[in-house]
């Protein structure tokens, strides 16, 4: 036979066959991307749960719909059956904002009281989303489906906060193909789910949609034949099927046991990469059925294939990357290789934006810093005592007067896509759009965190679409820096799995050497995760960004920004230990921009103010050799808390040890 040729090379695919349908197995595969069931059959005759040339491999169940007294053949041979009162079939909807996988939300759905699936994925723009229902969960006459909202914590728990989405045309896919709806619900009706952002404690009936369609005994009876595939040939094989009033019907479909045969992979083993990108590929061959995909782990943190990214946004040293091909019958190949990364020369001056403010820098004319993170719900979001107050926020920032806004991330909620960027922040903050720094966030990736996942959205609407580079720094990076008066700036990406924050990374030899060339006295850096946090009864929250804020003090740098935790916080000067210490850095927790709050606050070491149920900003006026801060609440019957006070600069000179 000839082989189907598959080549996943530096983000190029060959085009290979693809075929639809769903294997109706003992063991059901992964529910990740369930795929609808065909029939193959003329309307009224029997129906497989076989997808025409469709490729299975192992033990499986194959169902048949069309009565109890089939008679079926594998390769014009009679084969023993089992009746079966309750048939596979699918549910499909159409569905915009489920973000079960971006979000880890346990979204679901369930057919007569019990839960058949996980929704895996997203859901956007009312796209279709297929779930298969397994053989036995039906019964003749009335059926219910539910389609419920999930929180992080299970698919039943009402206490913490669940997703929001809507959802439309709701219908059973019965095996033959006939497609039941609830006559009471309209397939154009749109229908919400959830309990509104930041949600929580919500009732049953806030976060589930019931359909009640009755499905014929006819269309729910059929029969099944199990198969062991190891006593088959690889290779085409018809299934046919005849009922006692003669209709007919036939399906091919491949058996494949053989996995695929990955010839070769990128990196290859042994190799070293000094510059540019590297690329992420693997080639690979299957007589079969054909390649189906790829997936890999690169320092065992999971990454897709196709996949490249600047070499150094990982640590330069050894590293091991281990990937896996599977066939379209899910067969599997694996591989591991090592290679080697060597350190990327950093241009001089590189992602430095220079001086942003262009008056006096001393007395009432000093520059003003306005910062806050975790900003906008969506725009289809309502808002409460509690929730999304971006408006709010927006009119206080400017009240301020800024000379510059420090965006401390997760700007837009809950995925920073450029249409959702548009409609919501882009309404409130986006009036300081020409003088915002923004740092990039786990909700501008999507809640991703490896090595080139891609924050589009964020860049576009910062820099412009499809730019790759501008306000927000370089697209693939997303680290710079900038003057405001005397102080130097600096905005980090703190999502340490997609750009590294280790030693040896690109962005630490960055920092480092934007900090050795700018010796100013007072020095301030922001991204979006804290170290410490008084979210944690440790203190320490998010370690990965240790190594930045080791360097930072190093170089004197005098206070850190970071948005994330949904409150304020304000911390004594402190080490990279959490030890304070009279030269350490001040850290400021502003994650209060608006979009909810995280209330639980708990007494940490060197914490020294924390407030959770104020919305407002952090305003700095940077002096030549100090800064005063205060936090600003939002004005309205919105708490009242404030913090204000003043600080020097540390005055050792830049790049001594030991401050």
């Amino acid at each position: 036979m000839k082989s189907e040729r598959t080549r996943h090379w530096g983000g190029r695919w060959r085009q290979y066959a693809v075929v639809t349908g769903l294997v109706c197995a003992g063991v059901v595969g992964s529910l990740a991307h369930p795929a609808t069931m065909t029939a193959a059959a003329a309307a009224g005759g029997p129906a497989f749960s076989l997808g025409e040339g469709q490729a299975v491999r192992g033990q499986l169940s194959v169902y048949v719909g069309g009565g109890s007294d089939l008679q079926v053949n594998l390769d014009e041979r009679p084969v023993a059956t089992q009746p079966e009162p309750s048939l596979p079939a699918t549910v499909l909807f159409e569905a915009d904002g489920v973000q079960s996988g971006s979000q880890r939300l346990l979204n679901s759905v369930w057919v007569n009281g019990t839960m058949v699936s996980l929704i895996s994925e997203d859901a956007f723009g009312y796209a279709t989303v297929a779930v298969p229902v397994p053989a036995g969960a039906l019964g003749e006459g009335a059926n219910v489906v539910t389609i419920r909202s999930g929180s992080s914590v299970s698919p039943t728990d009402l206490t913490k906060n669940h997703d929001d989405f809507t959802i439309r045309n709701v219908r059973l896919r019965l095996l033959g193909g006939n497609d039941l709806q609830d006559p009471s619900v309209p397939s154009s009706k749109v229908l919400p789910i959830g309990d509104g952002y930041p949600g929580g404690n919500a009732t049953e009936e806030q976060v589930t949609r019931n359909f009640s369609m009755s499905v014929p005994a006819d269309e729910v009876r059929g029969v099944s034949y199990a198969v062991d595939t190891h006593q088959l040939t690889d290779g085409p094989h018809t299934l046919a099927a005849t009922a006692a009033d003669g209709q007919s019907a036939r399906v091919g479909f491949r058996v494949d046991n053989t996995p695929p045969v990955i010839s070769s992979t990128s990196p290859a083993a042994g190799e070293r990469i000094g510059n540019g990108d590297l690329v992420v590929g693997v080639d690979a061959t299957d007589a079969v059925s054909g390649v189906a995909g790829a997936t890999a782990v690169l320092d065992g943190r999971a990454i897709p294939v196709p996949n490249r990214f600047p070499v150094e946004n990982i640590p330069a040293g050894d590293h091991t990357l281990a990937v896996t091909v599977k066939d379209k019958a899910g067969n599997s190949d694996s591989r591991t290789v090592r290679f080697t990364t060597t350190e990327v020369p950093i241009p001089r001056g590189a992602y430095d934006r220079g001086q942003v403010y262009d008056g006096d820098s001393s007395g009432e004319d000093a520059p003003v810093l306005v910062a806050a993170g975790d900003i906008a719900c969506a725009a289809t979001s309502r808002v409460t005592r509690t929730a999304c107050h971006q408006a709010g926020t927006a009119t206080l920032v400017q009240a301020q007067e800024p000379d510059a806004v420090a965006m401390l991330a997760d700007g837009q909620y809950d995925v920073g896509t450029l249409e959702a960027y548009r409609s919501s922040y882009d309404k409130s903050w986006g009036a300081f759009k020409d003088i915002t720094y923004p740092a990039v966030g786990n909700h501008e990736y999507a809640q991703a965190y490896y090595p080139g996942a891609r924050a589009d959205g964020y860049f576009d609407y910062f820099n412009g679409v499809g730019a790759a580079s501008g306000p927000a720094g370089d697209r693939q990076r997303g680290y710079y820096s900038y003057d405001l008066g005397r102080w130097h700036v600096v905005a980090l990406n703190g999502e340490c799995g997609v750009v590294s924050c280790a030693a040896g990374s690109g962005q630490y030899r960055w920092l480092k050497q934007d900090l050795q060339a700018h010796p100013n006295k007072c020095t301030l850096v922001y991204w979006h995760k804290p170290i410490f946090s008084a979210l944690t009864t440790i203190g320490v929250a998010n370690p990965d960004t240790k190594p930045l804020w080791q360097l930072a003090q190093q170089y004197g740098v005098d206070v850190v920004l970071n948005g994330h935790d949904h409150n304020y916080q304000r911390y004594a000067p402190q080490n990279v230990n959490g030890q304070a210490d009279p030269n350490g850095i001040r850290e400021f927790v502003v994650g209060t921009g608006g979009v909810g709050f995280h209330p639980s606050l708990n007494q940490v070491p060197n914490l020294q103010v924390a407030n959770a149920d104020t919305f407002g900003v952090l305003r700095l006026t940077l002096r030549p050799t100090g800064y005063d801060w205060k936090f600003v609440p939002e004005p309205g019957d919105n708490g009242t808390f404030t913090d204000a006070g003043s600080a020097h600069c540390t005055a050792v000179p830049n790049g001594q040890a030991g401050r």
